[in-house]
């Protein structure tokens, strides 16, 4: 035997061997008052997070439905934290495009960010759900928004949905410095079944094969969910959104009945947290545990860019802090290095 194919062939494996990435540990922070507990601040200070994505505010149709305006504007009751990074974030809707004009909105928006942002932002981030029919808008409003004098020193990233991802010829890749690839809300919200329309894996390797994410043509940081929710069927028909429902809701023999995998079945007609509830109606509840945040970390970091990556949990709020264990977001950081 060659006495020197053992050392080619640790030589090899070494090379092979990918350094680890450095991760920006970030957060969304969603909500339209910015009043955070102490569970918050603790878990931002414990996990060592860098960045605040905070949403300043939405933009949005007014009654008339011809003009945009903007709502939900952040109501900042107390000041973030000391050496944290805000990113100040705008939610776009993207039936606005047929009715504004893309230059003139780029900059309405850079004017109240100029009005709300911190001095120091080194980022702006536009959030969007476009379409092919909204791309060339929407990438023109981009384009202006990247010239007005609030960008000047501060990146532009925009949010990247998995079917943007995916079908890339069709929907482009928007003018920005940077995107976000949003890896959740990814099945079929609206079908009845037993599936998990926020993160599933299934769904996660058909919008992600062929090496999509390694290829796409921005540089991509990742946002992965904490969130949860119920999704009510009636007649096995979608019959809306049930946010306000947790796991424990469905403890309640008087009320629900289980099915089978997340499906529970309402066993007479009720009112739950406000919700009006009819004996048949079936409710799906959809949540990420920490077991599958971790599979999805695994897979992402065997597929996602070499680079340091942002990595931001959707979202920050105390009550889904509560059902997670602060070792477990730290494992789910830590795999994605």
């Amino acid at each position: 035997m060659n006495r020197w194919l053992p050392i080619c062939l640790l030589i090899g494996c070494l090379s092979c061997t990918r350094p680890p990435r450095t991760i920006t540990r970030g957060f969304y922070y969603w909500k339209q008052r910015y009043a955070p507990d102490t569970t918050v601040l603790h878990t931002l200070e414990a996990l060592h997070t860098h960045r605040l994505y905070v949403k300043l505010f939405d933009v949005a149709l007014a009654g008339d439905k011809h003009t945009a305006i903007p709502i939900a504007r952040l109501d900042q009751r107390s000041a973030f934290p000391a050496g944290m990074e805000i990113i100040p974030t705008v939610f776009i809707m993207n039936d606005v495009w047929p009715q504004v004009q893309p230059d003139t909105l780029a900059a309405q928006v850079a004017r109240l960010l100029s009005q709300m942002s911190p001095q120091q932002a080194p980022e702006v981030q536009i959030d969007c759900d476009w379409t092919r029919n909204s791309r060339q808008p929407y990438f023109a409003f981009l384009q202006a928004f990247r010239q007005q004098p609030f960008l000047h020193g501060r990146q532009l990233s925009v949010t990247i949905r998995l079917h943007q991802l995916k079908f890339l010829a069709s929907s482009g890749v928007p003018p920005a410095d940077k995107g976000l690839l949003m890896c959740y809300n990814m099945g079929n919200l609206r079908q009845y079944g037993e599936h998990n329309s926020i993160l599933n894996m299934e769904d996660m390797k058909a919008y992600t094969g062929n090496n999509r994410i390694k290829q796409y043509p921005l540089s991509l940081d990742l946002a992965l969910p904490l969130f949860s929710w119920s999704v009510l069927f009636r007649q096995h028909n979608y019959a809306g959104l049930l946010r306000n429902l947790d796991e424990n809701s469905f403890h309640s023999r008087q009320v629900f009945r289980h099915k089978s995998g997340q499906l529970y079945t309402v066993i007479k007609d009720t009112v739950m947290n406000g919700y009006a509830l009819h004996m048949g109606d079936e409710v799906r509840y959809e949540n990420c545990t920490p077991a599958l945040l971790e599979e999805t970390a695994h897979y992402l970091s065997a597929r996602c860019q070499d680079r340091d990556p942002v990595v931001i949990f959707y979202h920050l709020d105390e009550n889904i802090l509560s059902k997670y264990a602060l070792s477990e977001l730290e494992k789910t950081y830590n795999i994605l290095r």
